[in-house]
Formats: structure tokens, sequence, C-alpha cells
């Protein structure tokens, strides 16, 4: 991965460049994003830079040495990879939740599609709704990798992805090597979360805030992925607050929409109908979800309400209304009342704050459910229950 491949981030890169061609690269380097902003291609770009024998100074690696084609294959054996893993689905319980364990599949998303989401890599690895870890045994693995002297002699590099998947024993064994690193050994973590990971490990590493491309970078990015127009490209480019890889996502036929949508539609179908009973039966889909699926059910579920509620309002140009969103949207936002929205917002970001903190998901859905259909259903006579 060269750096002309990394969209947006203009400054970034060539602040990245004059840092490296300074020799001022910090052992250790926090790239922050929103997930699916291309963190990892900026990686990979920076250590491919790093490592290049022919790098133009000032400029990019040369993209066409044996060094840069082993980094953009993900195969130097001087790049160590960490990531959050788990034993379920088709990962088969054999395999130790390790991330070396898992790197054909991880090499593969990554070969398909630089800007992988965490949901991709979780639906890669067969988590069926688990989440990943970076354990206390891979925290051991990553000391083990970098012990082990330079296959080249360019420098060692750690690229760990998620670090918020630690728990605090793993951070706390990776910590040492972290404040007193070995010659030439480098650690590049890439978080959506940095509040999550351990303060020491923060404040000893360089942060680094990658920005969203700009629309008009990913809408030609998507169209030449995904075959859409130019109309339905951007309009999931603004809706994935550019992110290419949520994007992709959205626009692909397992996205969140075509997941969410029909349990979204069904409850509130049952809300508007003042069918509470109906309301509470289809609470089953989401609690089969998962705990992940139904935080993400959540978060889909806001923006819905968001759409119709500026669909009301009368802001279509920057609604960004998904094709497959349409019909749900004119129907049910004109049936809701104006004091709905802002408190439906508040109650299923409750819903979705309970699940994270492992709360009963039937009682969780079960208060949202007889929440949403009190605000629309309260007063009125000859409900239906």
């Amino acid at each position: 991965m060269q750096f002309k491949e990394v969209l947006g981030n203009g400054e970034l890169k060539s602040r990245l460049v004059r840092m490296v061609d300074s020799g001022r690269t910090g052992h250790s380097l926090m790239l922050v994003e929103r997930d699916g902003c291309g963190a990892l291609p900026m990686a990979m770009a920076l250590v491919q830079y790093m490592m290049c024998p022919e790098r133009r100074p000032g400029e990019d690696s040369c993209g066409v040495c044996p060094v840069c084609r082993r980094i953009s294959g993900m195969v130097h054996p001087d790049v160590h990879f960490a990531f959050p893993v788990n034993v379920a689905g088709k990962s088969g319980s054999n395999r130790k939740p390790l991330s070396g364990n898992f790197l054909e599949e991880w090499r593969s998303l990554y070969r398909d599609n630089p800007y992988f989401t965490e949901a991709d890599l979780n639906a890669a690895l067969g988590l069926d709704g688990k989440v990943g870890a970076i354990s206390v045994a891979e925290a051991r693995e990553i000391l083990d990798s970098l012990s082990l002297k330079s296959y080249e002699g360019r420098g060692k590099f750690m690229v760990v992805w998620l670090p918020e998947r630690m728990n605090a024993e793993s951070a706390n064994r990776l910590l040492k090597i972290v404040e007193e690193p070995m010659a030439d050994t480098y650690f590049i973590f890439i978080t959506h979360a940095p509040e999550r990971i351990i303060s020491t490990i923060c404040s000893r590493s360089q942060l680094i805030r990658l920005y969203p491309a700009p629309v008009q970078e990913l809408v030609p990015e998507l169209q030449a992925r995904t075959g859409l127009s130019k109309q339905e490209a951007t309009v999931y480019a603004h809706t994935a607050g550019g992110s290419l890889g949520m994007a992709l996502d959205m626009a692909g036929e397992a996205s969140s929409a075509s997941f969410f949508l029909p349990a979204a539609e069904g409850m509130l179908e049952a809300t508007v109908s003042g069918d509470l009973v109906g309301l509470l039966e289809g609470n089953d889909t989401v609690v089969a979800m998962g705990r992940e699926r139904q935080k993400e059910f959540c978060l889909y579920l806001e923006g819905l309400l968001r759409k119709m509620m500026m669909r009301r309002q009368g802001l279509d140009a920057i609604s960004d209304v998904l094709p497959q969103e349409a019909g749900a949207v004119d129907r049910f936002g004109p049936l809701l009342p104006e004091s709905f929205f802002g408190k439906a917002f508040s109650a299923v970001e409750e819903a979705r704050t309970m699940v994270e903190a492992n709360v009963n998901a039937k009682m969780v859905f079960c208060h949202l459910s007889n929440v949403l259909f009190a605000l629309v259903n309260f007063g009125k006579s000859n409900k239906k229950v």
C-alpha cells in the first residue's frame, strides 16, 4: 500500500512522510479513526515507506521492490499483526484464539477491502455474534514475536488493530515494551475508541487522528467498487460519514439496512397500529441477533428515526435516506407524532447502553417496546392489546 492509494488525509500523509524523513518516528503510534475510514491502509503505507529501500524521500515508497510487494501482501516477516479473535462458528473450537491462527482470513479480507469494518472482520472469522478479544495469550505472542531478530534489519513492526479489545491484564503485559521498546521496534495501534485503552499505553503513544474522506473522493471509489450510479454512491457516501468501509457495507447485499430494516419496520408497524402484543412478540427477532448485532440494530434504528424526522422538516436534501429505506421513511414518518422523535432517540440509546452493559436482552427490548408504544398510543382509545 502506497500513500497515494489511501483515500483522503492528504496533510496527514505529508506529515507522516516528513516524520520518517527527519528520523522522528515514535516507537508507538496510535491511529484514531471512525470504523472503516482507512487507518489500516494508512498504517501499511507508513510501514512500507519506512522499510522501502528505494523510497522517494518526501514522496512515497516505490511500490514495486520485493519489500514493498511483501508488505502489500501482508506477508513480510518483520510486520506482525494482532486483532480481536474468538473461537466460535466456522472458526472452529480446534483453533486457539490467537491472531496467528486467523491470518489467512485477515489477509484475504484486507486484499478484498483494506477499509473493512469490525463487523466485516467478525463475519470473516465467523464469530456468530460473539465479541472478539485480544487475550493475555495474544499479548505473550506479541512479546515473543518482537523478541526475534529482524529478518531484513529494517525494523520490526507490530500492528495492533482495536487495542480497546484488550483487557487490563493483556494491556499491562505490553506496557513495559511500549515504555521501553527494543531498538528499531515499532507499535502501531489502530483504535476506534481510545478512551477505552488504558491511559498508560495512550500516554506513551503519539496520537494521530484520521479524518473521514471527502465525499468527492469517496463517490468515484464507491462507483468503481460497486457499480452504483453517482446519485446512489453520493447518498451512501454522505450516510457513511466519509467511511468507505461503512459505505461499502451499506451498499452490499448484507448491508445494515438490508439486515435491520425488516425488524425496524415490524417494530414501527406494531407501534403505529397500537398492537402491543405484536410489538413484544417481534422482539424475538432482535433478541436472537446476539449482543453485537443488537447494539448495531439500536444505532440503525436511531439513524432511521433521524431520517424520518428530517424529512418531516423538509430537509430531504440532507436526510441521506438509502434507496431501500425510502418506503419505510415515507410510510412511518408522517404517522409518528412530532413529540415522539426526541424521546424515542433517548429510549433507543438507553437500550443500546444497557445491551453494552450485558443487561438481559429480553428485558431491554421489552422495556424499549413499552416506551415506544406509550409515546405513540398514550391517550388513544381502542388500543389493540
